[in-house]
């Protein structure tokens, strides 16, 4: 019996990924997940399965990175600078490397998620996550004072979750950066306590 060949899983996830979040699930050949992961057809359904299946992990991989780097971000700044943080690391990296394709997470929301049940749980469980951080995240800055009290971190971060959105498909469109600096100061602005 002829051995399997070996391969590093965790380079095939991250070529793969750069593939779907690049051209969408659907425009996403077989045939392109051959040529950046390297593997012969036999390898990929024996070590993966089929497409959806490469996918969803791919998406998971995406994902916990995702969650990672939020979490970092909002820890390193105080509220809500960790917000204005977060959303100024999606504008200012949205013209170069994967940045520019937006968020995945969004683009499924966009292409999958209505009709492919594992793709529409993981885009809810992004936008709780989300809308969580930045709940607890205001919640902070309203203990130390830094986000004024009146304010109902809930309804403000599940704005903020949408807006969120609407700013990664405006990277993804290659819109004007300067519109995006001018409507995230206004959103954030009744969100910071006056010095």
């Amino acid at each position: 019996m002829a051995r399997q060949r070996e391969f590093d899983r965790d380079s095939v996830l991250q070529n793969a990924m750069g593939a779907f979040w690049e051209h969408g699930y659907e425009a996403t050949s077989m045939a392109d997940l051959l040529k950046v992961t390297g593997l012969s057809k036999s390898s990929l359904y024996a070590g993966f399965g089929d497409k959806h299946a490469l996918f969803v992990a791919t998406y998971d991989l995406y994902r916990s990175r995702r969650a990672e780097n939020m979490a970092r971000v909002l820890a390193d700044h105080p509220a809500p600078h960790g917000i204005r943080a977060f959303f100024e690391e999606v504008i200012g990296t949205g013209s170069n490397d994967w940045q520019r394709f937006g968020c995945m997470s969004t683009n499924q929301a966009a292409e999958l998620a209505q009709s492919d049940p594992a793709v529409c749980t993981r885009v809810a469980e992004d936008h709780q996550l989300l809308e969580d951080a930045f709940t607890n995240h205001l919640r902070a800055g309203q203990d130390t004072g830094t986000v004024p009290a009146a304010i109902d971190a809930r309804a403000a971060a599940s704005a903020l979750v949408t807006a969120f959105s609407g700013f990664q498909l405006t990277v993804r469109a290659g819109m004007d950066r300067t519109r995006l600096e001018r409507s995230l100061a206004y959103l954030l602005a009744p969100l910071e306590t006056p010095p």
